[in-house]
């Protein structure tokens, strides 16, 4: 019986998700869904061999677009970039591992939550740990909650940098002695690099979601009711573990 009434309000919620399309979802473009995205944060967003940008996030996003008759467009750019396009009206929605805060509520309207990541410290060999952080040279990207927790708690040891990208060059350069990102995308990168190593932190769980241009609300909701729906059906943590 639960099974039936779970089948059953996820039929709802799609047709609830047509007739908002139906009705007219209003984005810059119309038919497309333009997002604005920082492509160096694997494996939810980055630029593979040919050139395109794929990952988690970007798969997810089209195959929800796919379903409320819209097509998907990323607009990349740097991560404090992507924040401000959604802010002032360059896209539609900021797509790039956004972290759900009481601050960016005050921006944008937020999907429901897809998932959830902690605070992780990348280091040659995994040499920094929340037990020595305080007393090395962090690197941080621009507008993250890492940055945010970084120079709230060690603000003289820290240095911020545009995109993990140049974050890593300078680990490896010895320029700083650890990174501080999202667990998943810290696996990710160790992955690429040789030497490095990740370690936990004590920091909260924090969640994943979509940020809306703030005040679209036939554009959310028709979202919600297609995401909540793949959550529901496995496909959302499907397409995780495929990029994981």
């Amino acid at each position: 019986m639960k099974k039936l009434i779970a089948l059953m309000m996820a039929l709802m919620m799609v047709l609830c998700a047509a007739a908002a399309c139906a009705d007219g979802i209003k984005t810059l473009e119309e038919g497309k869904f333009i997002y604005s995205t920082s492509p160096d944060f694997p494996p939810f967003e980055y630029i593979d061999d040919d050139g395109n940008i794929v990952g988690i996030e970007p798969e997810l996003i089209a195959l929800i677009c796919e379903k409320i008759g819209l097509a998907a467009e990323p607009l990349p750019m740097d991560f404090e970039g992507a924040l401000e396009a959604a802010q002032t009206g360059k896209s539609d929605a900021i797509v790039s591992g956004v972290t759900v805060t009481e601050d960016r509520k005050a921006i944008y309207d937020f999907t429901i939550p897809y998932t959830t990541i902690i605070q992780a410290i990348v280091s040659k060999n995994g040499a920094v740990t929340m037990d020595n952080l305080g007393s090395v040279v962090i690197g941080v990207q621009r507008g993250t909650t890492g940055h945010i927790y970084a120079e709230d708690d060690f603000g003289d040891k820290v240095v911020v940098y545009d995109t993990y990208s140049l974050a890593f060059q300078a680990l490896q350069n010895g320029q700083v002695d650890c990174v501080l990102l999202d667990d998943a995308v810290g696996n990710a990168y160790i992955k690429q690099i040789p030497g490095l190593g990740i370690q936990p932190t004590t920091y909260e769980v924090e969640e994943y979601a979509f940020g809306i241009a703030k005040g679209n609300t036939a554009l959310l909701d028709a979202i919600n009711a297609v995401l909540a729906e793949l959550i529901e059906d496995g496909t959302v943590q499907a397409i995780i573990d495929k990029y994981m």
